[in-house]
């Protein structure tokens, strides 16, 4: 099931990030030869009036070939990629993050809408399992009103409290309009912070209540939804930069991915929906760093090609490509090694090594919402 999961959010992101590079280029009138999903032997493949559309065997990852995308391709005509402007083939380059975002916005808008988020208010939505909380009493549809005698108003400020707390935890509850009192042990858990360090903290139990809006609502909840995650994701890659949190236990690669995407199958399709918009705003994010090879680097490319009024020499712009090569491919052996040692144990059933990303995080306890 995990891997099926997977192949379905990595295709889903492949076609919204090529989609956006084949779109911006049929609307400048460059002709796209190729649009591929995945890489490898071909699997099947349907040959449109001018371009050809293709599914592979190796589905992580996927390409557009657009006409005269090398020099050695390119003769001048108008539909060829390198005769457009400057400004136009920034624009497409830019169009594959872009549509990435723009589905990570389009997965909020239609969750709020038809699946739901956790509310931020105390009404309990689930009591889970073998936890103290269901033990003492407490069940769904109960709301909070004090922990600890601290009035909250809440789930953040309720939970916050809780996970400071030792030992047991005093909740007043109110259920049918009556008021009352219930002490409730706490189970140590072990959690991944906004930093990326794993910490202990005290949990009883419970799960936030899930709400749905309507569409107009859902826009402006999902907009909100949209920049506190992408603020999120550009302060953690921002800490793992300067160095704040260490590089190995900061990032994931496939292994990681695959390990993330089993504990999602097993939480729910909130959280897959989760991890499909995490894994969106990464791939934006992440593909606009000014690397050669990356979208990012190449908008610089054609940027610095606009100030000069003409493009970079052949031997600079192939030192550049092969410099990308070499620095994504040294990036990939590393976080592949570090993925083995971090998620291989886990996912080969023996105890390993404390995952601490912050997409865990985010996965677990900003959506779902237990405590």
């Amino acid at each position: 099931m995990s891997v099926l999961a997977i192949i379905i959010i990595f295709s889903i992101l492949i076609v919204a990030h090529e989609f956006g590079h084949f779109l911006a280029a049929r609307m400048s009138g460059v002709a796209v030869e190729k649009f591929s999903i995945g890489f490898g032997p071909k699997l099947f493949r349907i040959k449109g009036k001018e371009t050809e559309f293709l599914v592979c065997l190796f589905p992580l990852g996927g390409y557009v070939k657009l006409a005269g995308d090398s020099r050695a391709e390119c003769s001048g005509r108008p539909f060829e990629f390198l005769s457009r402007s400057p400004g136009i083939k920034m624009r497409i380059v830019f169009a594959g993050p872009l549509f990435n975002y723009l589905l990570a916005f389009m997965l909020f808008w239609l969750s709020f809408t038809f699946v739901g988020f956790p509310s931020s208010n105390t009404v309990i939505g689930e009591v889970l399992g073998d936890y103290p909380a269901y033990s003492a009493g407490i069940r769904e549809g109960d709301k909070v009103l004090e922990v600890n005698n601290e009035k909250v108003g809440t789930w953040h400020q309720m939970a916050y409290i809780i996970h400071q707390s030792r030992e047991k935890v005093l909740l007043k509850i109110e259920r049918n309009k009556e008021v009352f009192d219930l002490e409730v042990p706490l189970k140590e858990e072990k959690i991944v912070d906004e930093a990326g360090k794993s910490k202990s903290v005290y949990v009883v139990g419970i799960a936030a209540k899930v709400e749905k809006y309507n569409p107009f609502k859902a826009f402006f909840k999902g907009m909100a939804a949209l920049v506190r995650v992408t603020v999120f994701t550009v302060k953690g890659l921002a800490s793992i930069i300067i160095g704040k949190i260490p590089f190995k236990k900061a990032v994931a690669g496939p292994l990681g991915i695959f390990y993330f995407t089993h504990q999602a199958v097993q939480m729910g399709i909130i959280t897959v929906i989760n991890l499909t918009i995490l894994l969106n705003i990464n791939l934006a994010i992440v593909n606009l760093f000014p690397l050669p090879i990356l979208d990012g680097g190449h908008v610089i490319i054609f940027f610095v090609e606009k100030l000069r009024k003409k493009p970079l020499n052949q031997k600079a712009e192939d030192f550049l490509t092969r410099l990308g090569f070499i620095l994504i491919g040294i990036l990939f052996i590393f976080i592949f090694y570090n993925d083995i040692i971090k998620f291989g144990p886990k996912l080969w059933g023996k105890k390993g090594e404390s995952v601490e990303v912050n997409e865990g995080q985010s996965i677990k306890q900003n959506l779902d919402k237990e405590f």
